[in-house]
């Protein structure tokens, strides 16, 4: 038990750490919250006015615009990592070195759902789409996607932190993988905005639990030989 509490504030503590360093600087959030909408923007002036059109693509596009952010983040937060050469001290200082991981993908997690709770009610407003009916449902696809798009992120990430080339190696190595998530959540979304309901979307929904929690076990297996080499 003592071992479980001592993880447990290990991962609290690097958390807290990166939320109130992100929170003076608010620099990863803002780089993704710009970049998502700039990302909208594109493609509202780019689909036009058609509102079935728009109903059939607006998923499609807030999942790319939220995966393209998380690419962006998560290099920003590799770049800061390197500036300040503080990765060693801080597995030196953990006694599990997977808290690490877990902290970081937490801190991914939050940003995201910042993110994503400040454009889904801006696409609701540019392309005229009435999300209310269906907010529960979409809270918990979009609480999925989050997940997974954080973890095989962190992953990645720590992968190619200490790789030269880590600005090109990360979406290369992040957007193959998170193909089969992001499919998921972009049909599993529409037919939510089409007026479908929870049993409609069970197949997706058990895709996106099944690929949450393979890439979770994994990561926590592989970690500790990533950050070795």
């Amino acid at each position: 038990m003592s071992g479980s509490k001592v993880f447990l504030r290990q991962i609290l503590a690097l958390l807290a750490k990166d939320v109130q360093t992100e929170w003076r600087t608010r620099e990863i959030f803002t780089l993704m919250f710009v970049f998502a909408v700039l990302v909208l923007v594109v493609f509202n002036f780019a689909i036009g006015a058609d509102p079935e059109l728009v109903r059939q693509v607006v998923a499609g596009i807030m999942w790319v615009a939220l995966l393209l952010a998380t690419v962006l983040g998560l290099q920003r937060t590799s770049q800061m990592e390197r500036e300040e050469d503080s990765l060693q001290g801080v597995l030196l200082a953990l006694s599990d070195r997977s808290a690490l991981f877990v902290a970081k993908a937490l801190a991914q997690m939050c940003y995201l759902a910042v993110v994503a709770l400040c454009i889904v009610p801006l696409c609701g407003i540019w392309f005229h789409i009435d999300f209310t009916a269906c907010l529960g449902e979409l809270c918990l696809v979009f609480g999925l996607g989050i997940v997974g798009l954080s973890i095989i992120g962190t992953l990645f990430a720590m992968v190619v932190t200490q790789v030269r080339a880590y600005e090109v190696m990360l979406p290369m190595l992040f957007l193959p993988v998170a193909v089969p998530l992001t499919i998921a959540t972009v049909h599993a979304t529409t037919q939510l905005i089409n007026g479908k309901g929870l049993r409609d979307i069970t197949d997706y929904l058990t895709l996106l639990g099944v690929f949450d929690l393979v890439f979770l076990v994994v990561a926590l297996l592989v970690f500790e030989y990533i950050v070795e080499d």
